[in-house]
């Protein structure tokens, strides 16, 4: 157990962290984009032209990612033993939160939209299924967003709060 207090051990699941963030956010980023692209009323080519981008980036990026991020979190907070905290605990919950709902909720309906963006170019029709079922993708992304903000917003405001403690404790009032 050792090994999980070493300097070396905390530097490795922190870049985790840090790269698992960083690219969980730039997916979304990306997925947004398209959808910026795509307009009120993308026609049925463009839909299934999307979905030639949104497979690799689900399957090399942003799985990948959220399992980097959810195992930097974990080893971050294995880490801390005597260091940790409700901020610690808020961050650990957060990567649950999206690796669940990354994992178990968008990634299969992006595999079910993209299935059905197929149908809609073999028949030339727009299927409703498509729509709602996008729906729900956009919208658990945009949720997993909005986790991300929240913990970058923690960590930042949890790095202020150690500076100004440690100032604190330095200075003889």
């Amino acid at each position: 157990m050792e090994i999980l207090h070493s300097k070396s051990f905390f530097k490795m699941v922190k870049t985790l962290t840090i790269i698992g963030y960083s690219l969980c956010f730039g997916s979304i980023a990306s997925f947004i984009a398209m959808n910026v692209v795509a307009g009120d009323s993308p026609t049925i080519e463009f839909l299934y032209w999307q979905r030639h981008f949104v497979n690799p980036i689900m399957n090399y990026v942003t799985m990948p990612s959220i399992w980097l991020f959810l195992f930097g979190n974990i080893g971050l907070f294995l880490a801390l033993k005597k260091g940790r905290n409700r901020m610690n605990i808020v961050l650990l919950v957060l990567s649950v939160l999206i690796a669940i709902n990354g994992q178990f909720i968008i990634i299969p309906f992006a595999k079910s939209v993209s299935n059905f963006a197929v149908q809609q170019l073999q028949t030339s029709q727009f299927i409703p299924e498509f729509a709602k079922q996008k729906s729900i993708e956009d919208t658990c992304g945009g949720i997993n967003l909005f986790f991300l903000i929240i913990y970058l917003t923690v960590r930042i405001s949890s790095i202020g709060n150690v500076k100004s403690n440690k100032i604190l404790s330095d200075t003889n009032f």
